[in-house]
């Protein structure tokens, strides 16, 4: 039976869900809340990242535009990653020590390769947030990276992209220019706010999306281009 899993890291989750286009954007993949994979310390992340900025402890004015009710929501309800469950320990190990991929990205990264290796046809994707993750992974030199891993990871920019393309300009716009705060370059994209067009925001969206693909050799999933 093919499995499609999808590993969404700790900055996806908060940004879908602060632009409300959480549950929109999971369903243009065709997924069940069962196919998304999260870590099991997301939640614990979030709830003190929370505590800081109720008390005032800013770690940056983005935090404010964090809807943490909706995040720690969401990482009660889905399926969580446990670290111990996690058969490919010297991936795991490897994978942590390098410099750009912190442990919770070497969990997700292990948990994939778990997925991909468990039966023919098993498929998996990652959500990722984190720049720099893709570009230290795109050095990795392993096999299993290599062999398992080319077009198998989705920025926050092409989820964007993707839910404009189905959603309409006009409808993600309104939903992310009230918060876009929380994350600089989707605060590019937008940066005319709601008076920012197709014309303007596209462009700026793109080449995100590509400056990424440059730096990450052949990791990105080709949307919003054809294989």
């Amino acid at each position: 039976m093919t499995v499609c899993i999808y590993c969404i890291d700790n900055d996806i989750i908060k940004k879908l869900a602060t632009f409300d286009l959480f549950d929109e954007t999971i369903r243009l993949f065709n997924a069940s809340n069962e196919q998304i994979n999260i870590l099991e310390t997301a939640k614990y992340k979030f709830q003190s990242d929370w505590d800081k900025v109720k008390q005032g402890k800013l770690r940056n004015t983005g935090d404010k535009f964090v809807n943490y009710e909706r995040t720690i929501e969401l990482t009660e309800q889905l399926p969580q990653i446990v670290t111990i469950g996690i058969t490919n320990t010297d991936l795991f190990e490897q994978l942590s020590t390098i410099e750009g991929i912190d442990p919770g990205e070497a969990v997700l990264t292990s948990y994939m390769t778990q997925v991909l290796q468990k039966e023919e046809g098993s498929q998996a994707f990652m959500f990722t947030g984190d720049k720099n993750f893709l570009r230290a992974l795109a050095n990795v030199d392993l096999p299993v990276i290599q062999d398992n891993f080319a077009h198998r990871f989705w920025c926050l920019e092409q989820l964007i992209h993707k839910d404009i393309d189905h959603y309409g300009f006009e409808s993600t716009r309104a939903k992310i220019v009230p918060v876009q705060e929380c994350d600089k370059a989707i605060k590019a994209v937008f940066g005319s706010g709601m008076a920012s067009i197709p014309e303007n925001s596209l462009p700026t969206l793109n080449s995100y999306i590509e400056s990424l693909r440059n730096e990450s050799g052949n990791l990105l999933h080709p949307y919003p281009n054809k294989l």
